[in-house]
Parts: structure tokens; C-alpha cells; sequence
């Protein structure tokens, strides 16, 4: 009961009209299902195909009439018609992996080098490569055979990393928008700065406080314990530091196109910070975000003391600010760039490492290597 008699049928040629159109219609007088059908145009050039279930006394008079349209010399035509049983597939039906890569630029060179890759890993099924005024797309189809896709990952994302490609990897699925929460950090990430270390530059000590900066984002360092030390740093410092810092902060690009994307397809965007409100409430204010959580300094006479005000946000905190905050969602994303994001991203439905320390790539669903926020939209299927 499962075996099907089925027809597959390539058709290319110069885009005059309306081609899949011709060949829909010298099919239709038979009794065909219609099983799979695809149609791509570039330039003035189109590849139709189909697969089609059929009767197979009618495989010859199907062939005779596609054969015309071939003779008629606008449009080349191949086919193949055999019985294919079903039974396994449905019964047993493989996991399907998807890969997408996003970059300002694709060259051939980029995909014949992942090309070469998928091949010693899983069959390829399905390659489109598409491209738009910001950024091209390549998204491939892999059929996951004995389930050990994942297992042999590591050296395909070392080769796209080696490349500078920004990619997602995952089980094939239907990302819904709605119903989607997303949550940021902030330094590094919604902005192209450590509010920490543009602060200590104001206050004439950033070798000393980037230093911990950066050991703090390898994981090196505990962050509370970090940020308590580099805080104690300024002790006595006038907040007119602070002012300073916030005219030096700067949008990562692509920040304003994801949140209004976000809040555009009815879901909802935050930012978790290990940074400070005092620097980048004021930033934040023109995004309407639904969610702003970072750290506050503690100041007395106009002083900076050396303290912190109230909780600090760390680690934990973040990922239990994400888990609140997608509560009720269909989809939870979670882009950072340190190791004081590592519990949000493993936390979340979907985890992106944006331009991130190793730390954290190591942990994410999604790597970004470009600094362009633009590129999570197409790696979350959005």
C-alpha cells in the first residue's frame, strides 16, 4: 500500500510568460497528486520541478506531451517515472538538519569550503543561497541519518569560524514569530562598548579596569567579584564621569532593525545588562524595549563611593531575568558576547554568541561573527 508510482520532472529554460504555468496545465487532464513542486528564477532564466504520483498506465502519454513541449524548443524538459516505495520513510522518517550562514558576502570559494565539509558529515539534500542589500544568506538541507549530527559539528563550525560566517545550526522546524521574547546583553553586544572601561577612561585608570574587564569575559574571574573590584577602582570619582561615558557609547549596527523586527511581528525585546542604568537608561529610552535590567552605582554628594546600589546583575541573575521574562512565549532568544552570559544562553530556546569569547561560542545554538545585529533575523528563520 505504501509503493507509489511516481514521475520527477526538470524544466529550464527563458522566463517568456508563465513555463510552470505551461507545464501545470498539459498535466492536468490526468489524475496526478502533485507531491513536491519548486520553481526558481534568475535573471531571465527559471529551473521548474516536480514530483508528481501518477497512474502508471499513463506514464507514456505524460511523456509524449512534455516531449512536445521540448520540440517546441522554449522550454527543456527531463523526466523520470518509477515506483517508489514509502513504507520506510513513513514509518521511520530521518531528521532533517538544517544549516544557514548569513554574511555581507558569499563567495564560491566559501561555499565550495562548506560544501566540502557537509559532505564527509551528512547527505545534502537542499542548497539556496540568497542575497538582499544588507547581507546573503546560504541555507542548506541535510538529511541526519544515525542522529550524530551534532557530534560531528565541531569541525564545521571551526571551518565557518576560520571563514568569519555567521551561522545556525538545528532540527528542522518552523520558528514561529509571534509569541517570540528576545533579551540582550548590552556592552559589547546592543552596543559596540564596556560601559565599565569608557568610564574608567574618564576617570583616567582603564588599563587597570579593562584588564579585569577582560579576564572577567573569558571566565576567568567571577563577575560580581569582578565588577565589585573594578567599582572600588573609582571610589570618589564625580559622577560628571558618567555623562562623559554615555557621549561616548555607540549602537551596534543593526540594533534598531532587530528591535523594531521583533516588535513588528508582535513579540517582545529586553535588555539584561551587567552594565550600569546610569549610563544607558538615556540610550534605551527611544526603543520603547520591554525590559531593562542593569546595575546601579551607588553615589552620595554627588560621589561616585566605590559601591554598588541594590543586586548585582551577574550570571544567574541573567538567566533568571530570562526566564521570566519569556515566560508565556512560544520562543525564548538569548544573544551575548562574554562568559557572564553563558547560564542565559544555555537557558534559552535559542542561544546566539555574538562576536563572543570562546566560552560562550562553545555554548550557543547560533554563532554571529559579524558585528552586525541585522544577521540574527535570518538565522532565527525571522
Amino acid at each position: 500500500m505504501a509503493t507509489k508510482f511516481t514521475g520527477l520532472i526538470l524544466a529550464s529554460g527563458i522566463k517568456d510568460g508563465n513555463p510552470s504555468a505551461i507545464i501545470l496545465e498539459t498535466l492536468s487532464p490526468f489524475s496526478i497528486s502533485v507531491l513536491s513542486s519548486e520553481l526558481m528564477t534568475v535573471r531571465n532564466r527559471f529551473v521548474f520541478s516536480m514530483l508528481i504520483e501518477l497512474s502508471p498506465d499513463h506514464q507514456e502519454a505524460i511523456a509524449a506531451d512534455l516531449d512536445e513541449i521540448t520540440a517546441a524548443g522554449e522550454i527543456d524538459i527531463a523526466y523520470e517515472f518509477q515506483a517508489f516505495d514509502f513504507a520506510a520513510s513513513l514509518l521511520n522518517p530521518p531528521t532533517i538538519r538544517e544549516l544557514r550562514i548569513a554574511a555581507e558576502h558569499l563567495t564560491s570559494e566559501d561555499l565550495f569550503a562548506v560544501h566540502a565539509a557537509l559532505d564527509t558529515i551528512n547527505p545534502l539534500l537542499e542548497m539556496h543561497v540568497r542575497s538582499s542589500l544588507n547581507y546573503s544568506i546560504s541555507h542548506w538541507l541535510l538529511r541526519d541519518e544515525d542522529g550524530n549530527f551534532e557530534k560531528r559539528e565541531a569541525s564545521l563550525r571551526a571551518l565557518l569560524h576560520s571563514r568569519n560566517l555567521s551561522f545556525s545550526t538545528r532540527s528542522i522546524g518552523e520558528i514561529t514569530k509571534s509569541g517570540i521574547s528576545v533579551l540582550l546583553d548590552m556592552d559589547s553586544t546592543f552596543i559596540n562598548e564596556e560601559v565599565i572601561d569608557l568610564i574608567a577612561r574618564a576617570a583616567g585608570i582603564e588599563s587597570e579596569v579593562s584588564a579585569i574587564t577582560e579576564r572577567a569575559m573569558k571566565g576567568e574571574l567571577d563577575f560580581s567579584d569582578s565588577l565589585r573590584e573594578r567599582v572600588r577602582l573609582l571610589a570618589g570619582q564625580s559622577i560628571s564621569i558618567l555623562e562623559q561615558a554615555r557621549r561616548e557609547v555607540t549602537l551596534t549596527e543593526g540594533a534598531k532593525e532587530l528591535v523594531e523586527a521583533v516588535h513588528a511581528a508582535g513579540g517582545r525585546i529586553g535588555i539584561v545588562s551587567g552594565g550600569f542604568h546610569d549610563v544607558i537608561d538615556d540610550l534605551l529610552a527611544p526603543f520603547n524595549l520591554d525590559l531593562i535590567v542593569a546595575n546601579h552605582f551607588e553615589i552620595k554628594d554627588g560621589l561616585l563611593t566605590g559601591e554598588l546600589s541594590g543586586p548585582i546583575i551577574d550570571r544567574e541573575a541573567k538567566a533568571a531575568t530570562l526566564a521570566s521574562f519569556a515566560q508565556g512565549s512560544k520562543l525564548s532568544v538569548a544573544i551575548g558576547d562574554g562568559a557572564n552570559d553563558l547560564a542565559m544562553i544555555k537557558s534559552a530556546d535559542i542561544g546566539i554568541a555574538f562576536c563572543a569569547k570562546d566560552i560562550l561560542r562553545e555554548a550557543a545554538d547560533i554563532i554571529i561573527e559579524e558585528r552586525d545585529l541585522k544577521l540574527v533575523l535570518p538565522l532565527i528563520a525571522f
